[in-house]
């Protein structure tokens, strides 16, 4: 029933483990009562509520393998192959003391008999965890993996308190030398604790399904009332240049030390800085461990943009797992264009001499990708159709498409040339000719994106797709625009990223083969490597299969979502994976058609990404 093999998606990131305050009183408690423990008893050693990835989980996909990522405040999770996969993080938890781990989840679709829910006490390494499942037919169980087969303590079981179409809650409590197990919190089940295989703590989804994952905590718990964090002192605070001003278009530092002011240690803390819009974090340390009564030097490295619009910056630090100061946060601040203490004139020249004097962002690495997609020129190439005629039926949303789409990037993000075609501009001849000045202009370190809204078709006996021109009047290829067509000019422009968005029918024929990606990461190192290759990448309404013209405010559903993908997106870099994964859930969910995201074979694609970059002052 359970299956023995898992493919595993393992990132790990240590969070945050703290021990108590000593306190005043003693509460009594009765473990077996699910809200015996109130909020002043715990202690967060780890939580997410998926409303941004700040724990980094993997997102992204694997073509026709698994899919994650974050939606409307929690993490949806998909298999798409015959086997479970996984997802889970390393908490480190004093299992001496009491503990407690939480998960709400619900079962989207899939594979009704098939098991969902909560791993925890995970090791990576030898593939052994514990297990609390449930599925879509009202039944649960408890067991541990250890490596070679599973072990029940309760076996598969029927219970009313399964919620068949909405979330559940699964938890684990452990107090004293027991477990203590709640569904939806009712106890099911004590047992004497077992000690970890490791400090993995996670989920899965079950093969051929998908999940929604609401949060996922975990709690020191005490029996003292008001059992108190860590209190970390903040002292010697300093910001330096390389010119003793904090000005536009430069690099500044933050240098500051943490002090563990408490008698316990404080494990794995973890610092959350929140900036300013138009200044970048370039540079930071995250996870911190401090024994009691020790001091660390922290320093993080951020960008004032060009034209920034503003008189003073400020920087706001949270650190999970510990208090700062009493406090939930600790504010950093500086005016623009004022002195700033510099402190040891060597490191300044250091920093200078390490990150480039003349360049702000040179030598620093995790900035590149910054500093290479300032570089390049972006170019856009958009094509839209609904004046069509013989046997091919008039479009009433690809012109509108496409002008929408040339004013979403005109406005909002960074593009030096946009060029468009819109209906009887848009022949054979001179869709071919905007294909050939693009390989006469386009330079290797150029970005170049082409929108095509209008017809597609599909020949069975040559196995191809093909785009329509607004001239072509029957369905003879000779008047048509092949797909192989289209992936020989992509191999002839000399960009360094090509990223082609086709919303046409059959349009998901351009793929054809396997290829492979870099998985997304929420890091300024991803953006390093996908720029550092080159891409030739493609975006498709759909399959081998017809899609959609109608939907939602004058738009097909599938540039709908394009455009609200584009206007909601906050980030000042925002790659094409991301933009798929915001909105293929969408896509499907609102019609007949599934999107598809693949590099384009035998065009140069070296598994790098094309990058949109939001203008700073639309």
């Amino acid at each position: 029933m359970k299956p023995s093999t898992f493919c595993q998606i393992v990132l790990t990131v240590l969070v945050g483990f703290t021990n108590f305050s000593k306190a005043q009183s003693q509460v009594a408690v009765n473990p077996e009562i699910y809200n015996a423990y109130s909020l002043d008893q715990k202690v967060a050693l780890f939580t997410d509520d998926f409303t941004d990835n700040k724990n980094n989980w993997y997102l992204g996909i694997k073509e026709n393998v698994w899919f994650q990522n974050l939606q409307d405040g929690t993490l949806f999770f998909q298999s798409y192959e015959n086997v479970p996969k996984e997802d889970f993080k390393e908490v480190f938890i004093d299992q001496s003391k009491d503990f407690e781990i939480e998960l709400k989840i619900r079962l989207d679709k899939g594979i009704q008999n098939k098991f969902n829910g909560l791993q925890w006490g995970k090791s990576a390494a030898e593939s052994k965890q514990f297990d609390f499942f449930f599925n879509g037919q009202g039944q649960f169980t408890i067991d541990k993996f250890t490596g070679k087969s599973f072990i029940d303590f309760v076996p598969v079981t029927a219970t009313k308190l399964i919620n068949n179409y909405t979330y559940n809650t699964l938890t684990v409590r452990k107090i004293g030398t027991k477990y203590y197990f709640f569904l939806n919190q009712q106890l099911v089940y004590s047992m004497p604790f077992e000690p970890f295989f490791g400090n993995g703590i996670g989920f899965q989804v079950a093969e051929k399904s998908s999940t929604q994952i609401d949060y996922l905590k975990v709690w020191q718990l005490s029996t003292t009332a008001n059992a108190q964090l860590p209190n970390l002192a903040i002292t010697n605070e300093k910001f330096s240049s390389t010119s003793g001003l904090i000005t536009a278009g430069q690099s500044v530092k933050l240098n500051f030390t943490i002090s563990n002011k408490s008698a316990e240690d404080a494990n794995n803390v973890k610092l959350l800085y929140t900036l300013p819009a138009n200044i970048l974090l370039l540079e930071s340390e995250t996870n911190l461990q401090l024994k009691a009564g020790t001091q660390k030097d922290v320093e993080l490295v951020f960008y004032v943009n060009k034209g920034v619009d503003l008189k003073s910056i400020e920087i706001k630090l949270k650190a999970e797992g510990a208090q700062l100061e009493g406090q939930s946060e600790k504010a950093f601040s500086v005016t623009l264009n004022q002195p700033v203490q510099t402190g040891d004139v060597q490191n300044v020249q250091d920093f200078a001499l390490m990150r480039g004097s003349n360049d702000p962002l040179k030598g620093l690495k995790a900035a590149k990708a910054i500093q290479e997609v300032s570089i390049g020129r972006y170019f856009a190439l958009i094509i839209g159709i609904d004046n069509y005629s013989g046997e091919w039926k008039p479009l009433k949303n690809a012109v509108n498409d496409a002008k929408a789409v040339n004013e979403k990037l005109t406005e909002n993000y960074e593009f030096q040339s946009i060029r468009t075609l819109f209906n009887e501009q848009a022949t054979r001849t001179n869709i071919l000719k905007e294909y050939e000045w693009l390989m006469a202009n386009v330079r290797e370190n150029d970005n170049l994106l082409i929108f095509y809204s209008g017809h597609g078709d599909y020949n069975e006996t040559l196995q191809r797709g093909f785009w329509v021109p607004v001239d072509a009047t029957n369905s003879s290829v000779s008047g048509l625009i092949s797909n192989t067509d289209i992936q020989a000019f992509l191999s002839g422009i000399k960009s360094k990223h090509t990223f082609l968005i086709a919303d046409a029918c059959f349009s998901g024929d351009i793929f054809r083969g396997k290829t492979l990606t870099i998985p997304y990461e929420n890091s300024f190192k991803y953006y390093n490597q996908i720029y550092s290759k080159p891409s030739r990448t493609a975006l498709t309404s759909g399959g081998v299969e017809p899609v959609m013209d109608g939907g939602k405010d004058g738009h097909s559903v599938f540039t709908y979502y394009l455009l609200k993908s584009l206007s909601n997106n906050q980030n000042q870099f925002f790659d094409a994976s991301q933009l798929y994964n915001d909105l293929k859930v969408a896509v499907i969910n609102n019609s007949n058609q599934t999107p598809g995201f693949s590099p384009i074979v035998n065009t140069g694609d070296e598994g790098g990404q094309f990058i949109f970059i939001k203008k700073q002052n639309p």
